[in-house]
């Protein structure tokens, strides 16, 4: 795991980074201050080589998706035994990202420190605990261990005063907000003359894969892009209704995550009959390399989650892709909500009122004003790089480990 002259950091996680991309961000703002970066995780759902740049090691145990809890089990003391390996190999800290893996850590980390970055509001309820007895233990043990934890982060401020809460912790933990990884020298999410080579090279690529993925009428339009899962609480049917009412001709929609499902189909129904539905394009889930293209070749980025007056965990969102989104650059479309708010105050996003499609037509028809020019990108990338990127929300983390090797 070692490599000559640098020290090795291990980050653990149950979710494959394709699905948990802070993981993906923290471990390249390590690399670049010059740590050796060893991830351990599952299968991804939509496995695809994805280049992160070197001193980054990405090792996956097996599948842990579509299987009995009886292979599962044994398939998590497979990758325990594979932990304790590597921590046995001295690593400088452990990170962990999910109950389960925070539990690893705690089994495996021997002298070393142990970082929890708890990006799941992860509660113990005891009314559902039959519906998953395994996940729910683990977030029992979790949070009755949090203490024990070097450093604890979460992705909100809300979250951070929660889990203190919950956990009776003598401590407020860290906010390391779910931004994404700024690139050095990133010049924009599109092609551009302006690019370094390097980078000119992989957005030429990105704008291929993007091309591959999209009918060549929308080529020449304002790309409103919702990446992610599917369902109602996502607001996806009240986004392709809100888009429809917009009826804008010089924009499209471009939807991934569909799947063979009741409310997948209920959406594709209304997408294939709508006015506008030549300007919509339904995609499956696609690979974490072609989201990246969409992303890099699109507008305004979506994130309507909605809130429940009762549900706490609504009510303390941190959505990877918001920091995905501003990073590429897109401008934001959104429901009002702690988490936006202070984005929307910076200019940089539209937010609906409500989760009405009559609203977020409203707040839609707001975005696409906003974003005729390109005058909205340079207030995008200023915001980004001096305060919603990993490398300056990382740096409670990167503190704490600098003291360490200091020590």
């Amino acid at each position: 795991m070692a490599e000559t002259g640098k020290q090795t950091i291990l980050l653990l996680t149950l979710v494959h980074p394709d699905f948990l991309p802070p993981v993906y961000a923290t471990a390249q703002v390590l690399r670049d201050i010059g740590y050796k970066i060893h991830i351990l995780t599952f299968d991804s759902f939509v496995p695809a080589h994805l280049g992160l740049g070197g001193g980054i090691e990405l090792e996956s145990v097996g599948k842990h998706h579509g299987i009995s809890t009886p292979k599962r089990i044994a398939l998590r003391r497979k990758f325990t035994a594979r932990a304790k390996q590597l921590a046995g190999e001295n690593p400088l800290a452990i990170i962990t990202f999910c109950p389960f893996s925070f539990l690893c850590g705690l089994k495996v980390k021997g002298s070393a420190p142990l970082i929890y970055s708890a990006l799941e509001v992860a509660d113990f309820m005891l009314p559902i605990f039959l519906k998953s007895p395994l996940s729910n233990y683990n977030n029992l043990r979790a949070l009755k261990n949090m203490h024990r934890a070097d450093v604890v982060t979460t992705p909100s401020v809300q979250r951070s005063a929660w889990l203190a809460g919950r956990c009776h912790l003598d401590f407020v933990p860290y906010t390391v907000l779910n931004t994404a990884y700024l690139p050095p020298h990133n010049d924009g999410p599109h092609v551009g003359a302006g690019l370094a080579p390097a980078l000119r090279n992989m957005d030429d690529t990105n704008y291929d894969v993007f091309k591959s993925l999209i009918p060549g009428s929308f080529l020449d339009k304002k790309i409103i892009l919702y990446t992610g899962a599917v369902n109602d609480h996502l607001c996806v049917m009240e986004l392709v209704k809100a888009f429809d009412t917009v009826a804008d001709e010089a924009s499209a929609l471009v939807i991934t995550g569909i799947k063979d499902n009741e409310y997948c189909n209920s959406i594709k129904d209304y997408a294939a009959k709508c006015k506008s539905s030549s300007r919509i394009q339904l995609l499956p889930y696609v690979t974490r390399a072609e989201m990246l293209s969409l992303q890099a070749n699109a507008d305004i980025g979506v994130c309507l989650a909605k809130e429940y007056d009762n549900n706490v965990e609504s009510k303390m969102m941190a959505p990877n892709k918001v920091g995905e989104y501003l990073a590429k650059g897109l401008y934001l479309l959104g429901v009002k909500n702690e988490y936006l708010t202070p984005i929307k105050w910076k200019g940089l996003a539209s937010l609906a009122d409500t989760t009405a499609p009559a609203d977020i037509a409203t707040a839609l028809g707001e975005a696409l004003h906003s974003v005729q020019g390109d005058n909205y990108k340079q207030a995008i990338r200023n915001f980004v790089e001096e305060y919603f990127c990993m490398q300056q929300q990382l740096k409670p983390v990167i503190n704490y480990i600098e003291a360490i090797k200091q020590a």
